[in-house]
């Protein structure tokens, strides 16, 4: 069973940020393991791999909330419970 806890952050965008956006610069941010553009209340979610709670903190005041694109977030921690396969 998985141990390490993981950061899910949820973004909402504001401007002109599209799901059809050349998100690929994300892959330069050594935190985000993956994202996904999602609907509802949300724009975007991110699974960051954050050493814990101050490390989420700078990831999202010092580098997420400093784009242009980024209305609000709200993070929370998640962990595996089970595998499927």
């Amino acid at each position: 069973m998985e141990t390490k806890w993981y950061a899910q952050v949820d973004v909402k965008w504001k401007g002109e940020a599209t799901s059809d956006w050349d998100w690929s610069f994300l892959k330069e941010w050594k935190e985000v393991k993956w994202a996904w553009s999602t609907m509802g209340e949300w724009d975007l979610t991110l699974w960051v791999d954050a050493d814990g709670p101050d490390a989420l903190e700078k990831f999202v005041s010092k580098k997420l909330k400093d784009c242009n694109w980024v209305e609000k977030t709200k993070s929370s921690w998640a962990k595996k419970v089970l595998d499927w396969n």
